[in-house]
């Protein structure tokens, strides 16, 4: 393999969780071979520690893991599998290799982020760049250039960790999936009532169960998953306060457009209330008018009749 594919092997590999405990290499490379051919594959059986059986396998083209995951869901043995692209460490913590999220934090490294004034980081061109990846259902500016993005679906979201690292205007952006609050709680449920955690309380050796709850990489996950859950509530009242604060603006910016809608119905009113004044002076005046024509018609009128009555006397004279 040159040096180009090892440096692009991250393009090749993928995850395949939930598989049967029955499942054996050749059943499970068979069923993969359909999308391209496979280079590697290592299975891990279910045991004491692990819940089901999953694999790691190295295709021999990207273009493979990306057919196999656009064409999701897959089926083995009755099972529906868990695909999802590996992710080296120099881009992930450990957390990361085998949670999925829709959603990502995007913000510059933090060496820089209290330095750099950058006008150009707006939804906009976040949007602009970051929607080649999937499609964005919302986009959450923060304070402090940070931003979080939610995709339909976490393929895109291992696909931008992948092609790490990005760059905004020569700045280099510290990119990380976010994870709902909810989402951390149930996976330190996970951790705490799987297997190879003892519970002091259901007739566990008490100094063995001891020693696995005082143990470096129990504590080091414990401190993870809180930590990530503070950053969580964070970003999550951060998330809701901007929001709340945009929907104030919008309501205030209605509310003007409303106020000054109001005042331009209030002055067509005015006009078409002089405009009525007007008319209606317009009509008692013809109005008098009419009567003072009425009545000069009428006494006319009547001289005419006197006239006519005088002439009919002056007939039956003669």
């Amino acid at each position: 393999m040159s040096s180009n594919e090892l440096i692009d092997r991250k393009y090749y590999c993928l995850y395949v969780g939930n598989l049967s405990s029955d499942i054996r290499r050749k059943e499970l490379c068979q069923y993969l071979e359909q999308y391209g051919q496979v280079d590697q594959c290592q299975l891990f059986e279910a045991n004491y520690r692990r819940w089901s059986c999953f694999a790691f396998v190295l295709m021999n083209t990207p273009d493979s893991i990306n057919q196999l995951m656009a064409t999701r869901p897959h089926f083995l043995d009755n099972r529906r599998l868990y695909l999802k692209r590996e992710l080296p460490e120099q881009c992930s913590n450990k957390i990361e290799h085998f949670i999925t999220s829709e959603n990502v934090l995007i913000q510059f490294k933090s060496k820089q982020n209290q330095e750099i004034n950058e006008p150009d980081f707006n939804e906009e061109n976040i949007r602009t760049y970051f929607q080649t990846y999937g499609k964005i259902l919302n986009l959450c500016l923060l304070k402090n250039h940070r931003c979080v993005i939610e995709y339909n679906d976490y393929d895109s979201v291992d696909c931008i960790l992948l092609d790490s690292p990005h760059y905004f205007n020569s700045h280099e952006l510290q990119i990380e999936k976010y994870y709902a609050t909810e989402q951390l709680k149930h996976l330190e449920r996970m951790f705490i009532t799987q297997p190879e955690t003892p519970d002091c309380g259901n007739g566990e050796d008490d100094e063995h169960a001891e020693h696995v709850l005082r143990s470096r990489r129990y504590l080091t996950m414990r401190i993870r998953l809180l930590k990530d859950c503070i950053l969580s509530i964070n970003i999550s009242n951060e998330i809701k306060l901007e929001t709340i604060q945009r929907g104030f603006q919008m309501t205030m910016n209605r509310r003007k457009e409303l106020l000054e809608e109001i005042q331009q119905l209030n002055k067509q009113c005015q006009i078409l209330h002089e405009k009525n004044q007007s008319m209606k002076e317009m009509n008692e005046t013809r109005l008098e008018t009419n009567q003072n024509l009425e009545k000069t018609y009428q006494e006319q009128i009547d001289k005419e009749k006197a006239k006519q009555n005088e002439w009919k006397k002056r007939m039956q004279t003669l």
